[in-house]
């Protein structure tokens, strides 16, 4: 055997240097895995477990290989032939084959998964697109069910309305206000307007044409389209159920395109390029319906050839067209409006001509398809450094293995021990391991705190030596499964140490010897009992903390930027709403008052959100049901979700209301009563010393006479006695 190299200082420089290039893009790219694989806090903490013990395998067995290597590393390393190179060359190809299939196979999971968020975009606002016209229309047809008794009929242009009249016309004026809707005209059948509210807009060529149209019992929708000003406006008419041949016609007009704005801006997610948008088709072109992200302002306005060869909507219509009255949802990639390269889903929205669009550019998924790419190929890489040399550390093995067989000695298992020893003891967790029989052979500085005995006294004792017998005679039990199943298990465990019970995740494995048979058990513990007790706690005040708002007996409610964004069940019944998802689509809180007490309940809540300061306020409200409520309102600005939002109660004081009247009425007449009394009492007094008066006086005429008084017990006047 050639004579070994002395040991430099760039040996050990190497050494060193390769442990931290290793420990690095360990860290790297492990981390990187851990968060892209689990999100719950036990299979993070699992898993940071687990990524634990392998760097202290690998590392060890890595230390432990260089330095091997180093002892029996000769004076000349002779080098590979063609023949040894051909697999390893092989191996490297084939790595690379499967990288190229990695980032292949992760483009198409991308452009997969976005397809599946756009899908579910577009399906939930064409949704809530039907939906809100719906609603509209059955607010329309509530108006025609109550008409039947001819209440909103206008009289004659001669006759004064009734007061029955006039307080049902300004009943629907506050509904429609409160419905969303702009403004309400009631035409007869000529298209004379009999009735409108203020922000109603007059009659156009557009309107004059859908009272062709109408059918009784009924509602037609108009638009939306171009007005006489060049705004966007969407009517809904309907003839009143009045019992008349030719019956007046309610319209219902909503301008501009607010109300679908509001629908398709708002994006789930955050990003640099994702868009809603809805188109129909006008004859040979695309109309656009709403205001594009990035046109503003163009609603209705905004026409592109149906012939555009590349254009998402165009494409769609075109498609369309060809497969006759099917619709439904289809994937393109082509340009939008602004001639971009695009990505994009269309829905047709029920009951309409309307589509969807929901859409990204595509440079936004080619750049994260990029960035996932980017984190395969440094895997990649780590895999073929791994790889090679591991070959590398396999062909000095395979070179040193008669050497080893010659130069083994218990010396060196003991200095291979002892540095597996050093590695271990730098760890915060307890890593230990058994023979067969259960006896420790390995216990580290960490599993002897946490016991309260030394290494030294535990080596050659087993559990029954450190535990109480119950629990002793269970970790017995599971090392006799974890070398009978031959498999690596991880489970929590609930030990009696000195220091009071606690909790550890324990990774237990077997133990082999070079020729794989099982000579014991492995194991690594982590202390986990402050873990587990923050997250008992954090369970236990949620759960209360829920408990207490979702079961209060006052309604509780969050509004930010002037919108209810919570309230609790309490809340919603006091309103005579089911639930509270029911009344959250109302909007903002002052939609709830009376019309008198809306504009200051606005206002309070506008500068409470702003400035700060707290709210104690009385206003009427208006139930579900029409009725009148007294409600009392309490708030004060508080960080929601990082951004000022009001926090507070609101209490149902009709009843107060009502008792502290009752008492003042009650007040008042026991008041008047005993003014009464006093009257009375004052009459009776003097009507009694009038007697006595007169009692006095006949006894003094008597005894003047010389006669006995005739009335010797009448009492002395208030006079003679003082």
């Amino acid at each position: 055997m050639a004579e070994q190299p002395p040991l430099t200082r760039a040996h050990v420089l190497n050494v060193v240097l390769t442990y931290g290039a290793v420990a690095s893009l360990w860290i790297l790219l492990s981390d990187k895995a851990v968060e892209w694989l689990f999100s719950t806090p036990a299979q993070f903490a699992l898993a940071s477990t687990i990524k634990g013990w392998l760097f202290i395998l690998i590392t060890a067995l890595m230390l432990y290989a260089m330095l091997r290597r180093r002892i029996n590393q000769t004076s000349a390393s002779p080098r590979l032939s063609g023949r040894q190179w051909l697999p390893i060359l092989l191996l490297n190809g084939l790595i690379l084959a499967l990288t190229a299939m990695a980032m292949a196979q992760n483009i198409g999971l991308t452009r997969d998964k976005e397809v599946a968020r756009l899908e579910t975009i577009a399906d939930l606002k064409s949704r809530r697109i039907a939906e809100w016209l719906g609603n509209r229309e059955q607010d329309l047809r509530q108006i025609v069910g109550n008409s039947r008794d001819g209440a909103f009929s206008p009289p004659g242009p001669q006759a004064r309305p009734s007061e029955e009249q006039t307080r049902r016309l300004s009943q629907l004026a506050e509904f429609i206000s409160v419905r969303g809707f702009d403004g309400a005209t009631l035409l007869d059948p000529a298209g004379h307007p009999l009735w409108q509210t203020p922000g109603a807009g007059a009659m156009n060529a557009t309107l004059r044409g859908a009272l062709t149209r109408v059918e009784t019992g009924k509602v037609l929708r108009v638009g939306p389209y171009l007005d006489e000003l060049g705004q966007p406006r969407l009517d809904f008419l309907a003839p009143l159920a009045n019992g008349q041949d030719q019956p007046p016609v309610m319209v219902l007009q909503i301008s501009g395109s607010h109300w679908i704005n509001q629908i398709l801006t708002p994006w789930p997610i955050p990003d640099s390029s994702g868009e809603a948008t809805l188109f129909r088709q006008r004859a040979d072109e695309v109309q656009y319906l709403s205001d594009p992200r990035y046109r503003p302002g163009s609603a209705l306005t905004l026409h592109l050839p149906l012939t555009h060869s590349t254009l998402l909507a165009a494409q769609y219509l075109r498609q369309e067209g060809k497969s006759g009255a099917t619709r439904r949802a289809r994937v393109l990639t082509g340009q939008d409006y602004r001639d971009i390269a695009a990505f994009g889903v269309v829905y047709p929205v029920a009951g309409t001509d309307w589509f969807l669009l929901a859409k990204i550019d595509k440079a936004e998924l080619n750049q994260a398809s990029f960035r996932e790419s980017i984190w395969i190929g440094l895997i990649a890489l780590l895999v073929l450094f791994v790889t090679n040399a591991g070959i590398i550390l396999l062909r000095q093995h395979t070179r040193l293995l008669m050497a080893e067989q010659v130069r083994h000695s218990q010396t060196e298992r003991l200095q291979a021990l002892q540095l597996l020893s050093a590695i271990a003891d730098s760890s915060e967790d307890a890593i230990f391991a058994k023979d067969k029989e259960g006896r420790y052979i390995l216990f580290n500085r960490a599993a002897s705190q946490f016991v309260g005995k030394p290494a030294a006294e535990m080596l050659g004792q087993d559990d029954m030596a450190i535990f109480p017998p119950e629990q002793a005679r269970m970790l017995m039990e599971a090392g006799r499964q974890v070398i009978a199943s031959n498999k690596v298990q991880t489970e929590e465990e609930y030990l009696t140490l000195p220091c009071g019970d606690r909790v550890f995740l324990a990774t237990k494995g077997p133990l082999q010897d070079e020729d794989g048979d099982v000579i014991g058990t492995f194991g690594i513990s982590r202390d986990i009992t402050d873990f587990k007790r923050a997250e008992a706690d954090l369970r236990e005040r949620e759960g209360l903390f829920r408990a207490l708002v979702e079961q209060s007996l006052a309604g509780i409610y969050i509004i930010q930027q002037g919108q209810l964004c919570y309230i609790n069940p309490c809340f919603a019944h006091l309103f005579g709403y089911g639930s509270p998802g029911a009344l959250l689509k109302v909007g903002p809180l002052h939609a709830l008052a009376s019309q008198k007490d809306s504009e200051r309940v606005a206002e309070l809540i506008v500068r409470c959100e702003l400035e700060g300061g707290d709210i104690h306020a009385r206003f009427s409200a208006l139930h579900h049901d029409n009725q009148s409520l007294e409600v009392e309102l309490y708030g004060r600005r508080v960080d929601y979700r990082g951004q000022p939002a009001v926090l507070g109660l609101l209490l149902d004081v009709t009843e107060r209301e009502q008792v502290e009247q009752a008492l003042t009425r009650q007040a008042m007449a026991l008041r008047q009563q005993n003014e009464e009394l006093e009257r009375f009492n004052k009459v009776m007094v003097d009507r009694e010393l009038a007697m006595l008066t007169l009692k006095h006086q006949i006894n003094g005429l008597s005894r003047q006479l010389g006669l006995p008084p005739p009335y010797p017990q009448a009492p002395a006047l208030p006079e003679e006695i003082s």
